[in-house]
């Protein structure tokens, strides 16, 4: 009789930096090794400023608002990036079921509420260096998830 795999689902975060292909390709090796499905998650995030016009202000981006086009192009080039990394993860991997998702928000928060809503096992994030003084007061992404993630979290180095 054979034993039910202990991980199904895994949730990557990637970024299109260094350190998250790292992380892809260790939850691709992963995914391959438990027959797990994986999601590559990426989250745009619009810089600050952007959201103290939203929060603070009230005052919805829309179509005629100046930052309107530079949120537009961040936000395809973060498609490019989900785009890119699902690409070669398949490539790599074509017998594994991957899926891709963008979403918007802080970024810790959106892969610990995805994992957490899609009942996922493990999430694969890549250890990203900030210097100590943001992450004193910031705190890393990576950090972030592994406080709060209900399920196991592997950080890539």
């Amino acid at each position: 009789m054979e034993e039910p795999s202990l991980i199904t689902k895994i949730l990557v975060g990637i970024d299109g930096s260094e350190n998250s292909e790292k992380a892809l390709n260790c939850a691709l090796e992963v995914a391959e090794k438990f027959s797990a499905s994986v999601l590559i998650l990426n989250v745009f995030q619009p810089p600050q400023e952007f959201e103290y016009q939203l929060n603070v202000l009230q005052q919805p981006i829309d179509s005629q608002s100046k930052t309107a086009p530079f949120i537009k192009d961040l936000r395809k080039l973060h498609e490019v990036v989900l785009s890119k990394a699902t690409e070669r993860a398949t490539k790599l991997k074509p017998n594994l079921k991957i899926n891709a998702e963008l979403k918007e928000g802080d970024a810790s928060m959106q892969i610990v509420e995805t994992a957490a809503n899609g009942q996922f096992d493990l999430i694969v994030i890549g250890h990203r260096g900030h210097s100590k003084i943001n992450e004193l007061f910031l705190g890393s992404t990576s950090e972030k998830v592994a406080h709060l993630a209900r399920c196991a979290v592997l950080i890539t180095n």
